[in-house]
């Protein structure tokens, strides 16, 4: 896109907007253009980063300042969504992006916080989390800056890498409700508008005179054919008229344009910004009533909710703020305006407003000009909106006898749609003693029942009068509040019956705290939500480190930590080169049909789009899979296997017109199929690629050990899918040469990228060359799935003979891209009555989407055992075919799904002998000497060691009283603890291989290193430079590492598995002593003996310059091992949970992780991988849910509205992790072990302990006799938590 120049601009309009200090101004032509790419595309500003584009990831904040459209004079200081927030809407306003804080010379507070407290890995997310934490510093609110207040500001941002503690960590280090030991020193006073947002990292003069206005070019004629009109009306009766004249049109009337992030009902013919317009900002009170402007942000609306409920007879608004704060996150609320919540509930009555929940219970009124009739919530549903503007709340006193409270249950802490919200108002009597008699009809509002759905009328009735503190009352209004409450079914929404049981339980809640100390204080343990009382959480971390060997196994930050807080950092996705066209791909909407037609034309009618490729046009092979592997479709030729298939490719000049290019994209299909999403599914239709399954079989015949066993146990698991959710989906950019293709790719396997390149372009391998520089984020997604992305931009590069670029949308990404295999899977279990394993049998059926190329079953054998012994094992492998993406590699495949299914069998085994499980896991642990499940003898295990020393300094023995004692005494509230140990193989000889160059440069003897893996925030690059700065004997910062390069680190295997990071440093240290040899003559030599001293490196260095010598060497490591295995690493994780099984929500109480590292070479990047990988474990095991259309095979869950991989307040809120102390590994490299993937497997403690509550439940409903679980479907939502409670309604009392 065109740079911006001085210069007067032809267009009338437009606005003024200063960034980073420096003022633009934009014409109407960029109606259409969002800030975040006015920032990316127009202005180069490329830290502010893109994800979601809807407001659920955080990667795009920035800081905004503007005045307060009401014209009080006050300039709100705020975060903001850059990907929602249209620039013309900007007008006025001070952005502050990452660049405008400080760079690396010279970093802001924050940014250095960041890096210090190894707040970074992958580094996509963090100028996000960095301006998000400056707003939060420099926020015109006036809430104090403690650690609470920060905890809640991280509402909006994801990390998927980090497992979020250090940034907490990091942030907190600003903290003022303490003295914090761990502070940094800043003094905060000097931080809010002092700092040059010019010249970052300089104290602000104020000298800046604002007389260069940088006048922007319109945008070209090929892509504003569709750009909506632009209004900014500055009155009411301006705004009427425009209502009126546009009333026939589709017209988004906007304030923060928020709603545009639930709810895209464009093309729109027209935007009309209102923040022009003070009477719709107005707060005022009159008699006995509140009004609300409707153009009030979510944030305004709290503070001044907060602020009147100290007045008498508006108490009641401490509930409705303290509900509202739950809607979205901080970034939204900041410009989110009131009344843009309300229109998007008139437009889409299934929207759960927990806005619109309150204002039925509370009885308010709504009005709407220009008539400026009052309406009820309910009458305010059935009004026409066109042509109409909403112009305020309406609240009313109430008196002192109304009780008055509001709840939210959400599939996570933070940032998510309810799954029901409920407000309930009643009036009663408290002088009449044991009793709650209702005086007036109340107030049950429920939302998210279904569209229709406003109140349970019908309970209301029967209440009105009624004692609500006879039991008797109570549990007949239950029983018709279940009776009249029916949910509509859908794909993207919790079960019915679920909704129902919630809906219920919500009100008994309310019912108990209405009664108050009538009940039983057993009982009373239900009373408000679970994440309400969240504490604030805490970390700890125990490593051990070897100052003698400095710099390896220092603890420092990543040597990319500084660049990408700062927003230095460049990504794939972050390229944008005058003249580069963008591609999208155009997706089936059938699952399982042959193509009868693809028709072109609408999509080439497409302002911008200048090219629509399909099958027909690939001149090579049209596969993207290595030659090696069975053929995958770039573009589907005949047949569409799953929905979302891509069928076309669309090329334009922008990434806007190229997506509505493929969306236009015809096609007709016939021969229409069922669809098969689920590997039960195809179980039972015996969908399997294969006749017969992999076999492995070890030791005795397992069915015959199991008849004869004395015990024996049965049973079946069901694991789901996981989205890898790395924060920068897959990109890629292909440039044509001479030679052939040259690509920016953002992959794991460059190698990879090299094959499936040549082959659909029909080009040799070595007319390709590929670069990888970091990646957003990999977790195995970019090994083989990047391959479509680099295929499709080097076909499309090809044929228009023009650079091109593709950064998928997440929608895209989510739906078209495999994850995590799926299984079903059935076992049977002999044993002693000790618990002692005598036969195991498993069938695995693994879902492994339309294609097998991914599946991880030639390594999962390695697995299956965990770390005990059977004297027979029998195990069938079944490759499934379903009707989704080809799934693909998650981080630690296969291993994870290997330990939940062998941990299953002995908490199974364990519980049916009524014993601690972890007792007879260590009575059948493999001990030295045993051969293992994949012929692996085993030699210096150290899992007993490590499961003793974790019990130990978990406090498992005297916890497990303590769950007990809190189980006695909490009728709804239950504990659980699991404890899971692990023995991970390092498998060294599956083909993963590696190069590395390192360079010696005279002239100041500083050293250059490209290896074959990929840095993607593993910290790869920081344990190569620590091993080579200690190879070489010198200072760290004399050595960088470099991109990799297909050319320089030729046939590398790809960067995954856990092991890259050690064989790369393998192949550094191997090129320092090749180099030394050649090095260590020459420091003998005369010249410098005549020195009379230790000559300096970069003096032997310049004499090995002077004499010839190659200063430069290369290695190349393919590890080849007697034992499938290399080494095992071990671990052991002990996990506390609390479970409310009213509502199903829970929380990780604490989690201790003990993990054995070996010697770490860089004890900060060991610590923040087993972080990391809890964290994404929990996420896989507790909150991210993916279903299909059984219709059409289509994913509901594709967007951040519906997929919810974890926050800053779903992590442990002790998080305690400790890498075992002096445990050298005699066979690793630099005696370490690995690290990122095992950590990971040891999360489905999460599940047994949160399963321990769950049975802890149902013995308190059903006594010792009920019927215990001892498997659960995973992830465990809470709606699943809680149906598997089996709370009985007539359970609903006060009393015992």
């Amino acid at each position: 896109m065109s740079p911006p120049v001085n210069g007067e601009t032809t267009q009338d309009g437009g606005v003024s907007v200063t960034i980073n200090g420096n003022d633009f101004r934009v014409p109407d032509s960029f109606a259409a253009t969002t800030l975040a790419t006015f920032l990316r595309v127009h202005l180069g500003l490329t830290g502010t980063k893109v994800m979601c584009r809807e407001g659920g990831c955080g990667v795009c904040t920035v800081h905004a300042e503007f005045p307060d459209p009401s014209g009080s004079g006050k300039i709100f200081k705020r975060s903001i969504n850059s990907c929602l927030t249209p620039i013309l809407s900007c007008n006025g306003w001070k952005i502050i992006t990452v660049e405008g804080l400080g760079n690396q010379a010279a970093p802001h507070p924050i940014q250095k916080a960041m890096a210090d407290y190894y707040g970074t890995q992958c580094g996509y997310c963090t100028p996000g989390w960095v301006m998000n934490m400056y707003s939060t510093l420099n926020s015109d609110s006036d809430v104090k800056l403690t650690k609470k207040r920060i905890e809640d500001a991280t509402d909006g941002n994801i990390c998927r890498c980090t497992g979020f503690r250090p940034i907490l960590d990091a942030f907190k280090s600003f903290a003022k409700d303490d003295a914090c030991k761990d502070g940094l020193g800043v003094d905060l006073e000097d931080l809010p508008d002092k700092m040059c947002h010019k010249t970052p990292g300089k104290k602000c003069s104020g000298k800046c005179d604002h007389k260069t206005v940088v006048r922007m070019r319109r945008l070209p004629a090929e892509v504003q054919d569709d750009v909506p009109a632009y209004h900014k009306p500055s009155s009411l009766d301006e705004l009427y008229k425009l209502a009126s004249s546009l009333k026939d049109q589709n017209v988004y009337y906007l304030v923060g344009h928020t709603g545009i992030g639930v709810y895209d009902d464009g093309p729109y013919d027209a935007l009309v910004d209102m923040k022009g317009i003070k009477d719709l900002f107005g707060q005022k009170k009159s008699g006995n009533s509140l009004y609300i402007g409707a153009g009030v942000s979510y944030t305004d609306f709290i503070h001044t909710f907060r602020k009147e409920a100290a007045s008498a007879g508006f108490e009641y608004l401490e509930q409705i703020a303290d509900m509202v704060n739950k809607t979205a996150h901080e970034s939204v609320r900041n410009v989110g305006s009131c009344g843009g919540n309300l229109v998007m509930k008139n437009l889409h009555q299934e929207f759960p407003s927990d806005l619109f929940t309150c204002l039925v219970a509370v009885d308010a009124r709504i009005h709407i000009g220009p008539d400026n009739k009052a309406f009820s919530p309910e009458e305010f549903l059935a009004v026409d909106l066109k042509g109409k503007i909403v112009l305020a709340m309406e609240l009313k006193a109430m008196d002192g006898k109304q009780f008055f409270r509001t709840y939210k249950v959400m599939p996570r802490v933070q940032n998510s749609h309810a799954y029901v919200n409920g407000a309930f108002r009643v009036k009663f009597d408290a002088a009449q003693k044991g009793k709650r008699v209702l005086q007036d009809k109340p107030a049950i509002s429920l939302g998210n029942i279904h569209a229709k759905f406003i109140r349970a009328k019908q309970t209301e009735v029967f209440l009105t009068g009624k004692d609500l503190a006879d039991v008797s009352v109570l549990q007949e209004a239950l029983s018709i509040m279940y009776d009249e409450i029916q949910p509509e079914a859908k794909l993207d929404e919790a079960d019915p019956e679920y909704k129902k049981t919630l809906a219920v339980n919500l009100f008994y809640k309310f019912a108990l705290e209405v009664v108050g100390d009538l009940a039983d204080s057993r009982f009373q343990s239900a009373i408000g939500l679970l994440p309400d009382k969240r504490p604030i959480s805490s970390g700890q971390q125990d490593f051990p480190t070897q100052e003698e060997n400095w710099p390896l196994t220092k603890p420092i930050p990543k040597i990319e930590s500084l660049i990408q807080s700062t927003g230095e950092a460049t990504y794939v996705s972050d390229i944008d080169h005058e003249g580069v066209l963008h591609a999208a791909f155009a997706l089936s909407t059938e699952g399982n049909a042959t193509i009868f037609k693809i028709d072109k034309a609408p999509a080439l009618a497409i302002p911008g789009v200048l090219a629509v490729f399909t099958a027909e046009d690939i001149p090579g092979t049209n596969s993207y899979a290595p030659r090696r592997q069975e053929r995958e479709e770039l573009l589907a030729e005949k047949k569409v296997e799953f929905h979302y298939q891509p069928v076309a490719l669309v090329v334009a000049v922008t990434k806007e017109a190229a997506e509505e290019g493929a969306k236009h994209v015809k096609v007709e299909y016939m021969d229409i199929q069922p669809v098969i999403t689920t590997a039960r599914q195809a179980f039972k239709k015996k969908l399997f690629f294969e006749d017969k399954p992999e076999e492995v079989v070890d030791g005795g015949d397992a069915d015959k050990a199991i008849e004869k066993a004395a015990r024996k146990v049965s049973g079946e698991l069901e694991l789901s899918a996981q989205f890898h959710f790395h924060m920068e989906t897959q990109c890629s950019v292909a440039y044509p040469t001479e030679q052939g293709i040259d690509l920016d790719a953002g992959t794991q396997w460059p190698d990879g990228i090299q094959d499936c390149v040549s082959q659909v372009c029909g080009i040799d391998k070595n007319g390709v060359n590929v670069t990888v520089k970091r990646l957003g984020g990999g977790f195995g997604a970019k090994i083989s799935r990047n391959n479509i992305i680099s295929s499709a931009v080097a076909l499309a590069a090809l044929l228009v003979k023009r650079p091109v670029k593709m950064h998928m949308s997440l929608w895209d990404n989510m739906k078209s891209i495999g994850k995590r295999s799926p299984y079903y899977v059935t076992y049977e279990a002999g044993f002693e009555e000790s618990g002692k394993l005598l036969g195991v049998k498993m069938d695995l059926y693994g879902a492994h989407g339309a294609q097998k190329n991914d599946s991880p079953y030639r390594e999962i054998k390695g697995w299956l055992d965990n770390a005990y012994k059977s004297p027979a094992w029998k195990i069938n492998l079944w490759k499934c075919k379903t009707n989704t993406p080809p799934n693909t590699h998650c981080r630690a495949p296969g291993s994870t799904e290997a330990t939940y299914i062998m941990e299953s069998i002995m908490e199974h085994v364990a519980l049916s002998l009524n014993k601690v499980p972890i007792e007879v896991k260590q009575l059948n642990f493999y001990k030295d000497g045993d051969k293992a499940l994949n012929g692996s003898k085993q030699i210096s295990l150290r899992v007993t060691e490590v499961t003793e020393q974790l019990l130990k300094e978990a406090q498992f023995e005297e916890r497990k009283k303590v769950v007990e004692e809190f189980n006695s005494k909490h009728r709804w509230r239950k504990r659980g603890l699991a404890v899971v140990p692990l023995r991970y193989p390092a498998q060294w000889s599956l083909g993963f291989n590696y190069s590395c160059l390192v360079a010696v440069y005279h002239n100041g003897g500083t050293i250059a290193v490209t290896h074959g893996g990929i840095e993607m925030g593993q910290g790869i690059n920081t344990k190569v430079a620590q091993v080579v700065a200690y190879e070489m004997g010198v200072d760290l910062s004399m050595v960088k590492v470099h991109a990799t390069q297909a050319i320089a680190s030729a046939n590398s295997f790809t960067t995954g598995g856990s092991i890259t990071s050690e064989i790369a440093c393998w192949a550094a240290i191997d090129c320092c002593k090749e180099l030394k040899k050649r090095i260590e003559p020459v420091k003998k030599h005369d010249k410098l003996r005549a020195l009379g001293r230790e000559p300096e490196w970069k003096e032997v260095i310049e004499e090995c310059y002077d004499k010839g010598i190659d200063l430069s060497a290369r290695a190349w490591i393919a590890p080849k091992t007697k034992e499938p295995s290399a080494y095992y690493t071990n671990g052991c994780t002990c996990t506390e949970v609390e479970l409310d099984t009213l509502t199903g929500e829970y929380q990780v109480n604490r989690l201790d992780v003990l993990y054995d590292c070996g010697e770490s070479m860089s004890p900060f990047v060991d610590i923040g991988q087993v972080e990391g990988a809890i964290v994404m474990g929990l996420g896989y095991w507790l909150t991210e849910e993916i279903k299909y259309d059984e219709e059409n095979g289509a994913n509901g869950y594709y967007s951040t509205w519906k997929y919810k991989p974890p926050m800053a307040k779903d992590i442990p809120i002790d998080f305690r992790v400790k890498l075992l102390h002096n445990a050298p590994n005699p066979v690793g490299v630099m005696r370490s072990k690995l690290v990122a993937e095992p950590p990971l497997n040891m999360t489905c403690s999460v599940v047994y302990a949160l399963r321990d509550a769950i049975n802890a439940a149902r013995i308190e409903q059903s006594g010792k006799d009920a019927k215990r679980v001892f498997q659960l479907v995973t992830p465990v939502t809470p709606e699943r938590a809680q149906m598997f409670c089996g709370t009985d309604i007539r359970q609903l009392r006060y009393q015992a």
